[in-house]
């Protein structure tokens, strides 16, 4: 059966147009007053009283559909009504519901697939609230740290125990930003990092398994150590034969001669490189010192000197007064000034060298310039990378073996600090060193 509707609005004017054509015919049957007011009243009563149930009727349907859907039953729907303003009110509330169930089946597929895939990870993931309560933790969690009830909200610390995981995780309460650590847990790797969710008020975090990846880098550089110590035998006898050679030869083959001896001690010196980057990757903490900066440089004239003189060239120091001490590993340090020094020796043909000390706030800033032939600016981005030689900006015949910078960065690093360089083509380079004053590990007993 097909409900006749109504406007609201039709049911007022007609319910007011009723009352004026009884007021019109009780005025023309000359009525008395009081007769006319006690009908109008009653009347006007029994209209307003048909309304307001009609329209309580009608809003009571609405409510219990309403009632239905806030209790989580989507499938529930608005009934036709009477009146035509609230049937339109309800069927766009039915359309919106048509569309809020597709959304949310479309979620609850997606939400499935994401709960099934980070179930299947071997990564270990959790999300926990910001008061540290875990939300929600994947199977890899459960098996390491153990199983737990994912129906009873419980913090973080009572399933975790490892005080390094511990202490990653509360440096990133005071932190919204992506944190990444390397952490050992049970003799076993794992890369770290979180992220925060400020809509859902969690932090998720996950820990990879890297022990194949160290195990691939322990293999390689025990293969660059094997690999250099039995290198190193041969090269040595082929050095030492070729020396031997040298009185024994007519000059056309003295020549050929001098191309073995150069060449062999370019490997030498490659494999040198290599050993020593090895043994600092290895290196965990420094063997630092307060030192004097003053003698620590004059000990690095010393070596370098005879150096920078035997090509016609000038070494100074420009050293900071204000900057008298540092505590740093001093052999170390040392070999990125010797290192340093030697790559523009390389490159320089005519002027000099100039190390600088500069105090800068709480840090000790460091130049060494050089008036060169300079690098290209493209590449600079590249220069402190492993076996890279900017040969198109200099001399192929004074190449290096591309490691010298990569071990000067990677000595400064280890010490806290950063290196930069600046070049301009025919007129030199710049590499500047910033070292922090004091190391973390640096020795109780520095006076």
């Amino acid at each position: 059966m097909i409900l006749k509707k109504i406007s609201f609005t039709l049911h007022l004017i007609l319910s007011f147009a009723f009352i004026l054509l009884l007021v019109a015919i009780l005025m023309l049957a000359n009525s008395p007053i009081w007769f006319t007011l006690i009908i109008l009243l009653l009347v006007s009563t029994l209209l307003i009283l048909n309304i307001i149930f009609n329209l309580r009727k009608q809003l009571s349907l609405f409510s219990q559909t309403t009632l239905q859907v806030a209790e989580g039953n989507h499938t529930s729907r608005f009934p036709e009504l009477d009146f035509t303003e609230l049937n339109t009110l309800s069927n766009d509330l039915n359309s919106m519901l048509e569309k809020l169930d597709k959304t949310i089946h479309h979620l609850a597929v997606h939400r499935e697939e994401l709960r099934l895939v980070l179930s299947t990870i071997d990564d270990i993931l959790w999300s926990q609230s910001l008061e540290g309560k875990l939300e929600w933790v994947n199977q890899s969690f459960q098996e390491i740290f153990g199983s737990i009830d994912t129906k009873r909200k419980i913090y973080y610390w009572e399933v975790i125990r490892d005080p390094t995981l511990l202490s990653f995780i509360k440096d990133t309460e005071t932190s919204k930003d992506k944190l990444m650590k390397e952490i050992m847990i049970n003799n076993h790797f794992y890369l770290l990092s979180s992220t925060h969710n400020d809509t859902a008020k969690r932090q998720v975090f996950i820990l990879q398994n890297i022990d194949e990846i160290r195990q691939a880098e322990q293999m390689k550089k025990d293969f660059i150590v094997n690999l250099a110590h039995e290198l190193r035998t041969p090269l040595t006898a082929i050095s030492g034969f070729a020396e031997a050679m040298e009185d024994s030869i007519d000059e056309t083959h003295r020549n050929y001669l001098k191309i073995i001896q150069n060449h062999t001690q370019r490997l030498i010196h490659l494999i040198s490189d290599l050993e020593q980057l090895i043994r600092l990757e290895s290196i965990k903490e420094l063997e630092c010192q307060d030192i004097n900066l003053a003698t620590f440089f004059q000990n690095i004239a010393l070596i370098l000197t005879p150096m920078v003189e035997e090509k016609g060239l000038y070494l100074k120091m420009e050293l900071d007064e204000n900057l008298p001490r540092l505590i740093c590993d001093p052999f170390k340090l040392e070999q990125v000034f010797i290192n340093l020094v030697q790559n523009s020796l390389r490159y320089t043909t005519q002027g000099g060298i100039t190390i600088r000390s500069i105090l800068v706030a709480n840090e000790a800033l460091f130049e060494v310039s050089d008036t060169g032939i300079g690098i290209d600016n493209i590449h600079l981005p590249r220069i402190f990378e492993r076996f890279y030689v900017a040969d198109s900006a200099r001399n192929k015949t004074q190449s290096g073996t591309g490691l010298g910078l990569a071990i000067v960065k990677h000595i400064i690093q280890l010490h806290h600090g950063s290196i930069t360089v600046k070049s301009e083509l025919g007129i030199g380079t710049v590499f500047s060193i910033l070292l922090p004053l004091a190391q973390p590990n640096q020795l109780e007993n520095n006076d």
